[in-house]
């Protein structure tokens, strides 16, 4: 008789449980749809998937697609975060259980472990759209659920969330732009489970018992200081946005940007909310626009995404507005804030001319979108024209520290006009968010509280994009971003830059309506350590990179002791 007992009589449960997960990653990430890319919000800036090392790559199959492609990987300037036939590195990984650690982007299975072959087809599966929170009214006995069983959902959830906090692992994400990884991770996860992540829900709010009402996570807020003005209560959202776009009502898209007035139009990037095309005006050929195209107020999922509404969309026309409007302020000013041409509220289908960029851009990177011929004659669309303004830090070759160390002083200058005129916090000023032209300019010019100040360019000027989690005061109204509950950004590792993610919600207490100019300083702090190590600089055996060097690591030093960029300004510009 044989006694000898089978292979894996030695496992446990556990054991069997985490068997196909090497397979099942594998398989999941060479299908198309899953999205490998860190970009969650499109904004003018640029990242670069040549500074990716292809021999670095722990995805067989995308390491062989890149190096079979040869010359294509000669990508031209773009605002999106490479998709993943153009990634040659891990994005991020992430520790699956304190008893084995497997990477997102794949993982090979051992001899010891090698999962049973899984049908392909059986893991062809969509993905899940977007999670929600959900917001609970009064209670209607005829049309509601029964109490008990919502109380009972709230107490699972809870359960559940509480078991996902204690397992969750720490996140490992690249510099940069972190909102589309952190969802990507979130995705996967859902995916390889086989179930809901649950940590993506949170739980009902302000609840009582009548007609749930499903809205994003994180939605931006407005919230008025004056309490007792009627303003407050009755906004009429779609009045408040044509009113900043000049006009009465939506225009007709194939109309408004038609391809006649659109010269060497391309699409550049693209974002979960929106495509980005670069183009010159017909009338103005010396200057290069950038179209961000923004879909609203539709029933239909976008890119897994529910789309934003008249409400969500209105304080970020409203903070590119105002501080674009800071070139021209008397008392506070500054030309460090994208400018903004127009925004237009506009309706119908996608222009064929722009759907034909969009699939070029597909065909040459794999856009990682909904194709915009989705969109029917009743969609609505926020489209901003802003001017394209360079290259981003992460990416720009500066000539010497010299050079970075004026460049810092227009990023402080920049923030510090912010704050004296609308309290402004930028609250995500990673080296991506920084966009850096040369300029014939020998000084940039600001104005702070009356006085006037100018700063050398050194041959570069910056500009400060992307407000998506900026916090502003305009008229008595505060216009934020509520991170309180994206607990998964608070654990996330891998550069200082999720430390300054920590350190703000520290500093605001959680309460993300609060007015603190600390946060801008310790987004500073961020910058200089960048321009410290980080960087790429083209001369750095000169005498003025090594004298402009220590001048940038003796103010690391000292710079987290001031309270807003309005003292580090001051600091700044009484030592030169």
């Amino acid at each position: 008789m044989d006694h000898t007992l089978p292979e894996d009589a030695w496992k446990d449960s556990f054991d069997r449980l985490l068997d196909p997960i090497p397979k099942l990653r594998e398989l999941n990430v060479i299908k198309k749809k899953v999205r490998l890319s860190f970009n969650m919000d499109s904004s003018v800036e640029n990242s670069n998937p040549n500074v990716l090392n292809i021999n670095d790559c722990s995805l067989p199959n995308v390491r062989n697609n890149l190096t079979a492609a040869g010359d294509k990987l000669n990508i031209k300037n773009s605002i999106s975060t490479p998709c993943a036939k153009n990634l040659s590195v891990n994005i991020f990984h992430c520790a699956l259980s304190p008893i084995i650690g497997m990477k997102l982007d794949g993982l090979l299975p051992t001899e010891d472990h090698r999962a049973d072959i899984i049908d392909r087809e059986k893991l062809d599966q969509p993905r899940g759209g977007k999670q929600v929170c959900f917001n609970v009214n009064t209670i209607d006995s005829e049309t509601s659920m029964e109490s008990s069983s919502i109380l009972q959902s709230v107490h699972a959830l809870k359960a559940r969330r509480a078991s996902n906090k204690q397992a969750r692992s720490s996140l490992v994400l690249l510099p940069g732009k972190w909102r589309k990884s952190l969802h990507t991770w979130q995705r996967t996860t859902q995916n390889i489970s086989g179930r809901k992540s649950s940590n993506l829900c949170v739980e009902p709010r302000d609840i009582t018992l009548k007609n749930l009402r499903a809205v994003p996570r994180n939605s931006r807020k407005s919230l008025h200081t004056n309490r007792n003005s009627e303003h407050d209560l009755e906004i009429n959202f779609e009045a408040e946005v044509l009113k900043y776009c000049g006009q009465s009502s939506p225009l007709k898209f194939s109309t408004a940007y038609t391809a006649t007035k659109m010269l060497d139009a391309c699409k550049i990037g693209e974002g979960v909310y929106g495509e980005v095309f670069k183009y010159t005006p017909k009338n103005k050929t010396k200057m290069n626009l950038v179209l961000k195209v923004l879909p609203i107020e539709g029933t239909a999922l976008v890119n897994e995404e529910v789309q934003k509404t008249y409400e969500q969309i209105l304080p970020e026309i409203i903070i590119s507005r105002e501080m674009s409007a800071l070139r021209i302020n008397e008392t506070n000013s500054t030309s460090g804030f994208v400018d903004i041409y127009n925004v237009s509220l506009v309706k119908g289908k996608y222009p064929k001319h722009l759907i034909g960029l969009w699939e070029d851009y597909d065909e040459e990177k794999e856009s990682e979108n909904d194709n915009p011929t989705m969109f029917t004659d009743s969609q609505l669309f926020i489209v901003l024209e802003l001017k394209f303004a360079g290259t981003d830090m992460s990416k720009f070759v500066f000539l010497n520290a010299e050079q970075a160390y004026f460049a810092l002083q227009q990023v402080v200058l920049t923030l510090a006009v912010g704050e004296e005129a609308f309290q402004f916090e930028h609250r995500d000023l990673h080296w991506g968010n920084i966009l850096i032209e040369k300029t014939k300019k020998k000084f940039i010019d600001f104005k702070l509280r009356g006085k006037q100040l100018s700063v050398e360019t050194k041959g570069i000027q910056i500009t400060i994009i992307d407000y998506t989690l900026s916090r502003i005061t305009v008229s008595e109204c505060c216009h934020y971003n509520d991170l309180s509950q994206d607990d998964d950004l608070f654990v996330a590792t891998g550069d200082y830059q999720y430390e300054v993610y920590r350190m703000m919600r520290e500093e605001l207490k959680n309460n993300w309506s609060s007015y603190s100019p600390k946060t801008n300083v310790q987004w500073l702090s961020y910058i200089n350590s960048k321009l410290i190590n980080g960087v790429n600089y083209k001369s750095i055996t000169t005498k003025a990179h090594k004298n402009y060097f220590e001048k940038l690591k003796d103010f690391n030093k000292i710079i987290l002791n001031f309270a807003s960029a309005v003292e580090c300004g001051q600091y700044l510009h009484s030592i030169n």
